[in-house]
């Protein structure tokens, strides 16, 4: 039944307002409630409400993972841990904390008893975060103690008590006594170890000086040996480090054990000013290491820098006004410096490298850098670096190459103005020879082309030894017989011995030698014999004795020791002149060159190429009796294969082979023109002359021609630049017409270069009328073949290629089938097959040396793109190019010759050395590192 209700209408009205306000309340408090209620729900955190028996009772949305492992059938750890905290705080009726992982992520658990409803609350708090901050810092200290660790010298840290925090291995290796000194002060430690007290007190008073100054100090202790031990000398170091409020928060110190010095320093007595630089030396090194020293992981992220490299850091970002030290740097520097750290990490290997930065003022620094893999205690790989700062260095450098430039081209005039006017006497002279004339006049001529050949000799000697001292002299790796090399170089010497009076008696290298076939340069090796063959008979008088002798050493299966002596009986040399004599332009006695003549260059040629072999040039003599030279050389066997190519018979060149074709004859000096065309038109050749470049090219268009005679060095338009002018005739058939270069620069150099300009072959003034002849036929023959700008031309053929030709040689005039039109030819190793003469063992040695240091030219290219360097582009290119040729991968000429023209563009230069860049890489993929027989053609 209801309440009875006032009948009077203002009680009423207030009873009805009474029950609004208490519904008005109950409402709002519901809403409160609810209000309430959704704050376990919406927190971040799990929380959970379980019972005794682990029923889950409630669990908020961030603890559903917690509550299916709850409920799970499954077995669980966490569940596991989960009851026994809830049965452990229910039977103690106090709330427990502990810390759970649960997939991946840490939580700190508080559990809440509520006894008397017989459940638990469980609340949960995510701690991933903070756990995984400390493992880093965990790792960071692991590093930080790895390398204190291994440094050789002490390390303290101690607080503003003096009281030891830290001491590292290296000033006390034991662990266990290292711990004990935590806490203790230096008084302590000296009445451990027996040091004197006044040690103690004068640290004591240094630190507070630290303290004080806010600054280093330095000081040297010296500790009395124990037992009889030398005393012990130290370098020490006390560097305050302050907080953000001033106070100090600990001291490092340092000290380094100067011992070996200062004993080293009372050995020798050296002077005062001595002792002081080594002093300040020993200083500076400890004080500021001028080295930039870091370490990088394999993300190239940075974990460690020196206080060298943090400067550098700063300087750079501050000149550019950027934050960082990587946003000031260009991204091709960036790229090169993390291909090296990762070709480091990639093959556990050091590497050395020279890399450039460019500051924002507009200054380039160079710095040469070793990495070395650095692997942790925990397995991690990362890498160390030591740059050190060569931009000096590589100014010098740059000085250096450029006096070597100026030098090189000296002596290329040099050799041109000589070479250019002898060709001319020698040539009249030939031809004045052959008409006819009476006994005096022949005998006048002999003494012309003696004399002229004599010259010859003599720019040829400086030429040699000019090569040899700037490392351009390159040795041949040819087959031939030792023994038969041997005989052809004396035979003409022993002759003009006997003319003398000169006996001559010899040991044949046949008698002794199993194996004459050889790999090498027997060239050379003739001019070693003739130099000491021509001194021995030139210093020993009429009636003296003159012995040449060949022995066998030893051999392996793949090689072959052999000893050259020489003796004679003539004015012998003095003891103190035996090591002068080698020297460059350097005679025995001041009036050897008047009364004997020579340059006093050969036996310096000499010893540089025995050198240069792997031998070593000797000498003994007695004043009045004689002298012996010897020298002992190991070169590589030559296969059979080898053999029977350098044995391939040379079909003479006949008259007919040249007789009635057409020559243009280029050439700007008249008497070399008047010359030529004499000696040519002797043997039916058609010549046609032109003064200039300008000239040549009038005359190849209006007539056809079998062969054109190029000089290089001409008024106007030169050799080089005419001869481009007709490799881009529209006509493809005259552009192909063969191009004899004829040149007085007597470079290997000068000869690739022609042969990168689109010339066929090289010839140097004075040249040889066979030699012309067979040159002339050989490129007549040939010239069927097109020899365009996609055509490589035929490389310099070696100085014995006109007397024995290998088999190799001749087959190499054939066509070869070009690939198909899908096929990229990246490589094509006929030209090396045909230069090793069969040799696997010299082609893979080829190989071997291709993929060892490409990588590095690799890295050091993209280096001098990164810096814009285009000289070095250039150097590194130039000095590519002989391998790639070698090697058959003309697709990279196009980006050989672009990046080496002077005429290229900048924005030509750097796309052309980013696609040698790629190309290299992409050959190195391809390229086999070693084959198992001589191929004919690899193509890939």
């Amino acid at each position: 039944m209801l309440p009875d209700l006032p009948t009077d209408p203002a009680e009423l009205r207030d009873l009805l307002l009474s029950e609004r306000a208490r519904r008005e309340q109950a409402e709002a408090e519901v809403a409160q409630l609810r209000l309430v209620s959704r704050i376990p729900q919406l927190n971040p955190n799990p929380i959970l409400r379980v019972s005794a028996a682990g029923e889950l009772l409630f669990a908020n949305a961030a603890a559903s993972k917690l509550a299916r492992e709850l409920a799970g059938p499954g077995p669980s750890q966490v569940r596991v841990e989960l009851l026994h905290a809830i049965a452990e705080a229910l039977l103690t009726g106090k709330v427990a904390q502990r810390e759970v992982l649960t997939d991946g992520q840490y939580f700190l658990l508080f559990t809440v008893p509520v006894v008397e409803e017989s459940y638990a609350m469980l609340y949960l708090t995510d701690v991933t975060a903070q756990r995984r901050a400390e493992q880093e810092t965990r790792k960071q200290r692991e590093f930080y103690e790895t390398i204190l660790g291994h440094l050789p010298a002490v390390v303290t840290v101690l607080d503003a008590d003096q009281r030891y925090r830290y001491l590292n291995p290296y000033a006390q290796p034991d662990p266990i006594k290292r711990q004990t000194h935590l806490g203790n002060t230096f008084f302590d430690r000296c009445t451990l170890l027996g040091l004197p007290q006044e040690l103690a007190v004068r640290r004591h008073s240094l630190f507070e000086q630290a303290v004080n100054t806010r600054e280093v100090v330095s000081w040297e202790e010296r500790w009395p040996g124990v037992n009889g031990a030398p005393t012990v000398y130290w370098l020490c170091y006390y560097q305050p480090v302050f907080g953000d409020d001033g106070a100090l928060r600990l001291m490092m110190g340092y000290c380094l054990d100067i011992s070996t010095r200062r004993q080293a320093e009372a050995r020798t007595r050296v002077s005062e000013a001595a002792v002081q630089a080594q002093q300040a030396f020993t200083a500076l090194v400890l004080d500021l290491n001028p080295n930039l020293i870091w370490v990088r992981d394999t993300k190239g992220n940075t974990l460690f820098e020196n206080a060298e490299m943090r400067r550098l850091r700063k300087q750079l970002s501050e000149l550019a006004g950027t934050d960082t030290m990587e946003a000031a740097l260009d991204k091709e520097e960036i790229k090169v410096s993390a291909a090296a750290d990762q070709q480091v990490l990639r093959t556990g290997q050091a590497l050395t490298i020279q890399t450039s930065v460019k500051l924002a003022s507009g200054e380039t620094r160079w710095f040469q850098t070793v990495r070395c893999p650095l692997v942790l205690p925990d397995g991690t790989a990362q890498v160390l670096g030591v740059s050190t700062d060569i931009t000096a260095l590589k100014a010098a450098q740059h000085a250096a190459e450029a006096a070597a430039t100026a030098r090189e081209n000296f002596l290329a005039n040099m050799s041109h103005e000589i070479r250019t006017p002898l060709n001319g006497v020698l040539g009249m002279t030939n031809l004045l020879a052959k008409t006819g004339l009476n006994e005096q006049q022949l005998d006048y001529t002999s003494v012309i082309q003696h004399s002229g050949r004599h010259l010859l000799n003599v720019v040829n000697d400086v030429l040699d030894m000019a090569k040899i001292t700037s490392g351009r002299l390159e040795l041949e790796q040819v087959a031939f017989n030792l023994c038969d090399s041997m005989g052809k170089a004396a035979e003409p010497l022993i002759m003009q011995a006997q003319e003398k009076g000169i006996r001559v008696v010899g040991v044949l290298l046949r008698d002794s030698c199993p194996h004459p076939w050889v790999i090498g340069d027997s060239y050379r090796l003739n001019q070693i014999l003739i130099n000491l063959l021509s001194n021995a008979i030139k210093f020993t008088p009429a009636g003296g004795t003159v012995a040449l002798g060949g022995y066998f050493v030893s051999e392996t299966e793949d090689t072959l020791t052999t000893e050259f002596r020489v003796t004679d009986t003539g004015i012998g040399i003095a003891g103190d002149k035996l090591e002068s004599i080698f020297q460059e332009f350097t005679q025995a006695y001041a009036d050897t060159t008047r009364q004997f003549g020579g340059t006093g260059l050969g036996l310096s040629i000499s010893r540089a190429l025995v050198t240069q072999m792997g031998g070593q040039l000797t000498v003994q003599s007695v004043p009045g009796r004689g002298s012996s030279f010897s020298f002992i050389i190991t070169l590589p066997k030559a296969s059979p294969e080898a053999w029977e190519a350098a044995q391939a018979p040379l079909a003479p060149v006949h008259e007919a082979a040249v007789r009635g074709c057409r020559v243009l004859l280029v050439e700007d000096n008249p008497v070399n023109r008047e010359v030529a065309q004499l000696l040519l038109e002797g043997h039916g050749v058609l010549v046609d002359q032109a003064a200039s470049g300008t000239e040549a090219l009038e005359l190849f268009e209006k007539r056809r021609y079998d062969v054109i005679l190029m000089d290089i060095q001409m008024p106007g338009m030169n050799g080089l630049e005419a001869t481009a002018r007709i490799r881009a005739h529209a006509d493809a058939t005259r552009a192909a017409t063969p191009i004899l270069a004829l040149t007085a620069n007597a470079f290997r150099a000068d000869a690739e270069k022609y042969a990168a300009a689109g010339m066929n072959d090289t010839l140097p003034k004075p040249f040889d009328e066979t030699e012309l002849l067979s040159k002339l036929a050989s490129l007549i023959a040939g010239s069927e073949l097109p020899r365009g700008e996609g055509a490589p031309a035929n490389a310099m053929p070696s100085r014995k290629a006109h007397h024995k030709p290998g088999k190799t040689e001749v087959e190499s005039k054939k066509p070869v089938s070009a690939p198909a039109p899908e096929i990229v030819s990246l490589f094509d190793l006929t030209l090396l097959t045909q230069t090793a003469h069969g040799s696997t063992a010299f082609i893979n040695r080829v190989l071997a040396s291709f993929h060892a240091n490409t990588p590095t030219s690799v890295i050091a290219l993209r280096t001098a793109l990164a810096t814009a360097d285009w000289p070095a582009v250039a150097g590194l290119a130039h000095k590519l190019r002989p391998s790639l040729h070698l090697l058959g991968a003309t697709n990279l000429v196009p980006s050989l010759k672009t990046v080496e023209s002077p005429a290229s563009t900048d924005e030509a230069r750097r796309a052309a050395a980013a696609a040698l860049a790629v190309g290299l890489e992409e050959l190195l993929q391809v390229l086999p590192q070693k084959v198992h027989s001589p191929p004919a053609l690899i193509p890939q």
